[in-house]
């Protein structure tokens, strides 16, 4: 983005080269890549431009420059291109022979080159450092009291801060205990159900064990009361 200038009655720097030997349209090509560029930077787009009409503008350029720093002092750093533009120049007629007698006609075209360039504000980097204010007693006591009061307001909001994380802490130990009970609680439902398993298994065979011999006993009664009875 191209730097703003102070003012609009920003005096300007001009320097021009009237009857260039190049034509117009092909000046204006570049004239278009330095307009409103800083004036350093421009110089360096015009060193690395191919174009014939390049060495032509950076000349003009440089002759801006001088003209700023003779005039006014002002340094190239702190110059801007406000304007560049190339006007039609006078046209030379030359006839070039052809075959047959016949003649046909060359535009040997000119133009003028100008460039104004305007000085624009420095950077905060080169600004002229400020002038200390004198500090009196009553504004160092204000300055005190107000650096007491901004640590006394971030005071309450530190300890919030710690009661917050406190009773955090507490929450994450009691959801630990209680993950930690819930875990013995099953492992123990899970012990105590095989040793149940187990108990009912005996019972049942001691059940069946029993009832055999009682059915024994019953069948042989019953026979020896039938033999008696014969």
């Amino acid at each position: 983005m191209a730097a703003k200038v102070k003012s609009e009655k920003t005096v300007l720097f001009k320097a021009s080269h009237r009857h260039a030997r190049i034509s117009a349209r092909k000046a204006r090509l570049v004239m278009d890549l330095i307009r409103g560029q800083r004036a350093e930077k421009a110089l360096v787009r015009l060193a690395y431009c191919d174009r014939r009409a390049s060495p032509m503008i950076r000349k003009v350029l440089q002759s801006a420059i001088a003209n700023a720093a003779q005039m006014s002092g002002v340094e190239s750093e702190n110059l801007i291109v406000a304007k560049a533009f190339a006007d039609e120049g006078a046209t030379m007629k030359r006839w070039r022979p052809r075959s047959m007698g016949r003649a046909f006609p060359r535009l040997k075209r000119s133009c003028h080159l100008s460039v104004a360039l305007a000085a624009v504000e420095a950077e905060a980097s080169d600004a002229e450092p400020k002038i200390e204010e004198t500090i009196t007693e009553e504004a160092a006591a204000e300055e005190v009291a107000v650096e007491e009061s901004t640590v006394e307001d971030s005071a309450p909001e530190e300890d919030s801060s710690e009661e917050v994380a406190s009773e955090e802490t507490a929450e994450d130990e009691s959801r630990e205990e209680e993950d930690a009970s819930k875990s013995e609680t099953e492992e123990a439902s899970e012990e105590e159900a095989p040793v149940e398993e187990e108990a009912v298994e005996e019972d049942s065979e001691a059940g069946t064990d029993g009832d055999e011999p009682a059915s024994e006993e019953a069948s042989e009664e019953g026979a020896a009361e039938g033999d008696g009875d014969k």
